[in-house]
């Protein structure tokens, strides 16, 4: 099983949340006017439906002969010699039906066009006794007022989905604000940064070239081993707070600019990673290795550092969860839609069913034989450095047998969005 988590920019994720809230709202209307609906049914129809039913039981069950009950009830009576009558006002419809005919109890039928609720009682004389109630009008009206309501329902939800859109906009507008406040922060912080850095960075430079100068005319003294060691490792320290800010920088530059950046060749990237990874490999007994398909360009273009320190992210991965005897490899092809880079292991694997919950920060996978997928930052910072280089990440595998974590990455040349 393979779970393929895109990512989108800002202004997508922002409009997604606006609909979101535009769909929940016009739910909500719409479910209220559902509710509306059947109340307004059973408190009308259905309450004067029940009426019509009582008025039929009654004038039936009370006949003493065919005068007119009132209430727009027609009897209609058979006697036992079989004579009909009927009431005065009875429309020559009725007049001509068979009592006999009709099931006794509750019931309705159709006589020349006109619905009639109808309820038949047998009298212990022998007399069969019929109460009709014209209910036309009734049921017309009701017709009408399931119309009404479906059509109001109707300009209920679109109303409700136009308003629920222009909310879930303005809903959304402080998020965008924000986002753009954090991106410009970000931008702002590492330009900010890179004067004192730079200035950092070139002193501890020159503390190096003296302390060299000084073991070159053999003025050192015996501490100045322990000073240079030191002075070292500060100028590595520096040049790498400095390629951190940098790659802030041009991150937060990528996210509102795609097109700027510059050619990444991925196979070399690849090569360079495995080269600097290897002594850690061996140290734990895992062979790496890294094989590069076919001869076609695997340009792409955004920032190194943030493409290498997502590959390193999932090379690490893959070797903490390996066991000694096992094997890494790293791979990088060119495909139809861009450029490839897949890590592969043989280790601890995982489930991809919980792929979206691995990529989240701080997540940590289940434990399996006893030494799980301890996922917590590394993944999460490669969805982030995917998302501002408009790639998608694969991840696939089984637990106990390996796992397989693929980086797509648009080709130079090509739509920076896939």
């Amino acid at each position: 099983m393979t779970v393929n988590p895109k990512f989108g920019d800002d202004a997508q994720l922002l409009r997604r949340a606006g609909f979101a809230i535009a769909a929940q709202i016009t739910v909500a209307v719409a479910a209220t006017l559902l509710v509306v609906g059947l109340l307004a049914y059973s408190l009308t129809i259905r309450a004067e439906h029940t009426a019509e039913e009582r008025a039929v039981r009654q004038a039936a069950a009370a006949a003493r002969g065919v005068t007119d009950p009132g209430g727009g009830v027609v009897l209609i009576e058979q006697l036992v010699n079989g004579q009909v009558h009927a009431s005065d006002d009875a429309p020559a419809d009725l007049i001509r039906m068979n009592p006999r005919a009709v099931p006794a109890g509750r019931s309705a039928t159709r006589i020349g066009g006109r619905d009639y609720e109808v309820f038949t009682v047998d009298h212990g004389d022998g007399r069969r006794v019929v109460a009709l109630l014209d209910v036309t009008l009734r049921r017309q009206s009701g017709e009408r007022l399931i119309s009404s309501l479906l059509w109001a329902g109707v300009v209920g939800v679109l109303g409700a989905a136009l308003l629920g859109i222009l909310l879930g906009r303005r809903a959304v507008r402080p998020l965008g604000r924000a986002l753009e406040l954090q991106r410009r922060f970000v931008a702002d912080a590492s330009h900010e940064l890179r004067t004192p850095l730079a200035v950092l960075h070139t002193r501890a430079q020159l503390i190096a070239r003296r302390l060299s100068r000084d073991a070159a005319h053999d003025r050192r003294r015996p501490a100045d081993e322990y000073i240079d060691d030191h002075v070292s490792q500060l100028v590595a320290d520096t040049r790498a707070l400095g390629e951190v800010v940098e790659d802030l920088l041009l991150s937060a530059e990528l996210q509102s600019k795609p097109g700027v950046g510059e050619l990444v060749d991925v196979g070399e990237l690849a090569h360079d990673l495995v080269r600097s990874v290897r002594p850690h490999a061996d140290e734990r007994g895992v062979t790496l290795g890294v094989e590069i398909s076919g001869d076609q360009s695997l340009l792409v273009l955004g920032v190194r550092s943030s493409l290498r320190r997502a590959l390193a992210a999932l090379v690490d991965n893959a070797l903490g969860h390996n066991h000694p005897g096992g094997r890494v490899t790293v791979y990088a092809c060119r495909r139809k839609h861009g450029v490839e880079l897949t890590v592969e292991d043989d280790g601890d694997g995982l489930d991809p069913a919980q792929a979206e919950q691995l990529l989240q920060r701080f997540a940590r996978g289940p434990e399996t034989g006893g030494q799980g997928r301890r996922f917590g930052l590394g993944l999460a910072l490669v969805r982030e450095v995917l998302h501002a280089h408009s790639g998608s990440l694969t991840i696939d595998g089984c637990p106990g047998e390996g796992a397989r974590f693929t980086m797509m990455l648009p080709a130079a040349g090509h739509s920076p969005r896939l």
